[in-house]
């Protein structure tokens, strides 16, 4: 299923005493929409880098959630020094897998469900077109043995 990550989706991440101090600093609130934007662009990104069909404009498959909020939690603490106590090497760690998964999914290493079923087959094969400009269709190993053929 593909789903929307909102900014509540973020802010359920800490606890209350988290959210009440990240609420009182002086426009906190305001920042925290444009890294959840930027942080679902960023999954889209990597799906679309991918190969992968991507959904309605602004959603992600809910396998990447957990990532994207990992990845939008870290960047909305970095946005505030004064809350280093809440920079935890666990939320780092978090935040460093979800990126880790994403080039996974771009390097189709790691597929993704498709926003509807038969829009792409599961491994991302099949596309018309390379991903990035430049880029090579294919995997190495399919080319195999396509090189020396006269």
């Amino acid at each position: 299923m593909w789903i929307t990550v909102t900014e509540e989706s973020v802010r359920d991440e800490f606890t209350p005493q988290e959210q009440a101090a990240l609420t009182a600093i002086q426009g906190a609130a305001e920042r925290l929409p444009g890294i959840v934007e930027r942080a679902v662009a960023a999954a889209r990104g990597a799906i679309r880098a991918g190969g992968y069909a991507l959904g309605e404009e602004g959603t992600l498959p809910d396998e990447l959630l957990g990532d994207v909020i990992a990845l939008a939690r870290w960047r909305w603490l970095l946005s505030f020094p004064q809350m280093q106590r809440l920079q935890t090497a666990e939320r780092q760690a978090a935040h460093d897998r979800a990126q880790a998964r994403l080039e996974a999914v771009a390097r189709q290493r790691l597929g993704v469900q498709p926003p509807a079923p038969g829009r792409h087959p599961a491994s991302g094969e099949g596309r018309s077109r390379p991903p990035l400009p430049g880029r090579m269709d294919g995997r190495p190993e399919d080319r195999r043995g396509h090189e020396n053929h006269h």
